[in-house]
């Protein structure tokens, strides 16, 4: 039994594992990878995934990035089951949906560049009705029981603390010599995080596969990150001025939403200051959220007993249509404005950005992690220019960094969620971490925890599953995996090319002969 490693290693993205027992193959999430092409290229290749032989897909929660290749793999000719609970497929249909429209507009675009280049046509990673179809495999499985999806194997969705609907997963893998417990943490959230119960104890394991997303880092206090929150909207509303929060779709976005209302109701933000929810998609996240109060934790049910909705404040206006969204910027004075993407790398948050940032008295709130490569971190990094729609924008807002809001458990959370897991003998792989994040927290983790193994997965790395107490030998790189791998370098050699001989045609004859020169004596010292 074995598990290859398809993503989410030594960064925070693409979160996807190949779980292989001999008799069936399955994956572990499913995820888009984000921040940047050279990362982003990853989405093109699915061979390594196997998807011919997959039996079955789970996912621990809704973000794309567990989630949003599995349209691809449908696209690729996967039908088999694809497992989550009951809120996760409920918020996989809109996510999914609009993640196909973003691949389709992003391909559009893209073939309309390349036509006036003579390049070839752009085929988007997957399309609507690849969504769709995906959506049709959907299988809810409930919270907190055992089931027995495929055989010799056993799974248990145990509350994560995350998202809605977001569980760790427990799985028994039985073959025909070997039993092994395997877990999967999923993304963990924090103790006492708004809206959703606390993360829950996994069942011991053999393997653990663990994230890491803050392993590196403390997390303000949640009660310090609320007050912080409600100054700047104060601020905003003394100068005039918008107050643009970049929010992921689902639970960033509630949160927020969540906060503000506490704040209207006890009279600490302005009564007349609207708020706009400029995305649809966070829209109908929302609407998800309202419909399923069962998965509250106890402070958002006791306000739902007083006649509150949590979710909801007078001041609050969706606009669902790009229209709506269009007329946002002429609202004279201030107003906050939350809009997607949670990194502001794409969505109608960038064109808020394009007509505020250089604007004194507007403020930029980020509260969730910006991968590398992003404008959400290009502007919690400090910098004065940004590049908006080809276009070179001056940075005057004042940009917060209120790390308080986030849904990922920061160090100590992280060790304590461990602690009860971490028996003689476990293997722990640090993943969906950037590498300095979980190179620390494996340092901090080793010496809390000397007689666990630590160890922090590359790229496609395969992780064996031997036998309970048996020192597994490192794997061998399968023999297709090496194929996908020097496929992925021929195409980025491919493209290389092409950028050369583009960049050629506009060389004039000096430079020319300073290349060739430089060929000239690449050739020598190589023969």
């Amino acid at each position: 039994m074995r598990v290859t490693c398809l993503g989410a290693t030594r960064m925070v993205t693409g979160s996807c594992y190949l779980v292989d027992t001999d008799d069936v193959r399955f994956l572990v999430d499913c995820g888009m990878f984000q921040g940047g092409k050279q990362i982003e290229q990853r989405n093109q290749t699915t061979r390594n995934y196997r998807v011919k032989e997959l039996s079955g897909i789970f996912i621990t929660h809704a973000h794309i990035d567990h989630s949003g290749l599995v349209p691809r793999l449908v696209r690729q000719g996967y039908a088999g089951p694809v497992w989550a609970t009951e809120a996760t497929c409920d918020l996989l249909k809109i996510l999914w949906l609009d993640s196909a429209h973003i691949q389709e507009m992003e391909a559009e675009w893209q073939t309309r560049k390349n036509k006036r280049q003579h390049r070839p046509v752009i085929e988007p990673l997957y399309e609507t009705a690849d969504a769709e179809e995906a959506i049709r495999l959907l299988v809810p499985l409930p919270m907190d029981e055992i089931v027995e999806p495929l055989d010799g194997v056993r799974a248990r969705y145990v509350t994560a603390g995350h998202i809605l609907g977001a569980g760790s997963l427990y799985l028994e893998l039985t073959n025909h010599s070997s039993q092994h417990r395997l877990g999967f943490s999923g993304d963990l959230g924090r103790p006492g995080q708004l809206i959703i119960p606390d993360p829950e104890e996994l069942p011991q394991v053999d393997t653990l596969f663990m994230e890491t997303t803050y392993g590196g880092r403390l997390h303000k206090g949640i009660e310090a990150s609320i007050e912080e929150l409600i100054q700047v909207v104060n601020d905003a509303y003394r100068d005039g001025g918008k107050v643009i929060i970049p929010a992921f779709a689902v639970e960033r976005t509630q949160e927020i939403i969540y906060t503000l209302a506490g704040a209207w109701r006890e009279n600490r933000i302005p009564q007349d200051m609207p708020v706009f929810l400029d995305s649809p998609l966070a829209i109908s996240a929302t609407q998800i959220f309202q419909r399923h109060p069962e998965l509250y934790d106890d402070e958002a049910l006791a306000l739902m007993d007083n006649g509150h909705t949590p979710i909801n404040l007078p001041s609050l206006r969706f606009t669902p249509s790009t229209e709506d969204s269009r007329k946002i910027n002429d609202h004279k004075g201030p107003a906050v404005i939350i809009a997607g993407n949670g990194m502001a790398s794409a969505g109608r948050v960038k064109h808020h950005l394009k007509h505020n940032l250089w604007q004194t008295n507007c403020h930029v709130v980020i509260v969730g992690f910006q991968a590398e490569g992003t404008l959400g971190r290009q502007l919690v990094e400090g910098r004065t220019r940004v590049r908006l729609f080809r276009e070179e924008v001056v940075v005057r807002a004042k940009v917060h960094t209120i790390g308080g809001f986030s849904a990922h458990a920061d160090q100590n959370e992280l060790l304590a969620w461990l602690t009860p897991l971490a028996h003689p003998g476990l293997k722990v792989n640090l993943i969906h971490g950037e590498e300095s994040g979980a190179m620390t927290f494996k340092q901090v983790a080793q010496a809390r925890f000397p007689k666990v193994q630590f160890n922090v997965p590359q790229w496609r790395e395969v992780i064996q599953l031997g036998p309970v107490g048996e020192v597994e030998a490192p794997a061998p790189i399968p023999r297709e995996l090496l194929a996908v791998r020097t496929e992925a370098v021929a195409l980025r050699l491919e493209r290389f090319h092409e950028r050369m001989l583009a960049g050629l045609a506009h060389m004039d004859s000096a430079s020319l002969a300073i290349l060739e020169k430089a060929l000239d004596q690449v050739e020598r010292t190589t023969r």
